[in-house]
């Protein structure tokens, strides 16, 4: 097996997302919004904010995969990381389906790590269970003048 990744998450429900897949060990830095599970995440250090990352901090840190969404983290912020982060994990779920792809995805960019495979597919059975029936009807209507 290779070495074990060395995660960095700037987005709260990412970081959340690593420890449920069981990547906990792997986590080397996080922002100071990241703050659940609260045990799992006390000895992490904090490299700034979701769009103030302190990236010579985090640089010190040496991630090998970068966990950042489209609608939290800068453009910049991620240009800058590409410069000494080998592998960067964009995400942008929209709709609550979108976290079974995001779930997938993680599967994917850390195969092989022990249980992630089988973590994943727990969360998947658990959000198909979770769903909730289609509406007929729309609950609200938005227009414009």
């Amino acid at each position: 097996m290779n070495a074990p990744p060395r995660i960095a998450s700037l987005v709260p429900s990412l970081t959340e997302l690593i420890v449920a897949l069981g990547l906990r060990k792997q986590l080397v830095a996080r922002t100071g919004y990241c703050i659940h599970p609260a045990a799992e995440l006390a000895g992490v250090p904090k490299v700034g904010g979701t769009k103030d990352v302190n990236l010579a901090r985090l640089r010190r840190l040496a991630p090998t995969h970068v966990l950042v969404n489209v609608d939290e983290n800068r453009a910049e912020t991620v240009d800058a990381l590409r410069e000494f982060v080998p592998h960067i994990v964009a995400t942008h779920p929209c709709a609550p389906e979108d976290n079974l792809a995001l779930v997938d995805q993680f599967n994917e960019a850390f195969a092989g790590r022990p249980g992630v495979a089988q973590r994943a597919a727990t969360l998947r059975a658990e959000f198909s269970r979770a769903r909730w029936p289609r509406r007929s009807r729309p609950r609200a209507i938005a227009c414009c003048t």
